[in-house]
């Protein structure tokens, strides 16, 4: 097997994007959980609801439901990144390498909107989706790497 190429700068360009648009997704998640939470002044934990001087009261549905998109995420956010990163190291092009991240990065946006907006059958497509393009980018890699082969 040949060593592996130099990764290409504008495939770097791809991943460095990619990983700031899931986080900045997960950030926008984050606020959306604590403005649940805060505009109701309702915080279950007890620690948080004494910080306000607060007695505990029963979590918002909003807040539960921008925790489960939350946690959803980072199931899913760390495989595409990885394999977004291998396909940096492997060689794979970047105008394919953006597609898939930019397939990912949409499918997960339509994913928090539909859990917090409670929008069924449009959850699973969307996460149907981002397991569509993280399934592509291992595709672009073993394809990579495939075409290095002796």
């Amino acid at each position: 097997m040949l060593p592996p190429p130099a990764p290409e700068p504008a495939a770097a360009a791809v991943f460095a994007a990619f990983a700031a648009a899931l986080w900045l997704k997960g950030a926008a998640l984050s606020a959306a959980q604590v403005q649940a939470r805060v505009r109701p002044r309702a915080f279950a934990r007890p620690e948080d609801a004494a910080m306000l001087r607060l007695v505990p009261a029963p979590e918002p549905t909003a807040a539960a439901r921008a925790g489960d998109a939350w946690r959803n995420e980072t199931e899913n956010g760390p495989f595409a990144l990885g394999l977004a990163a291998a396909a940096v190291l492997v060689g794979v092009p970047w105008p394919p390498l953006a597609i898939a991240c930019g397939a990912f990065v949409l499918a997960r946006l339509a994913h928090a909107m539909a859990a917090l907006g409670t929008l069924q059958p449009l959850r699973t497509i969307a996460w149907l989706a981002g397991q569509a393009a993280t399934l592509a980018l291992a595709i672009l890699c073993a394809l990579s790497l495939w075409s290095r082969l002796p």
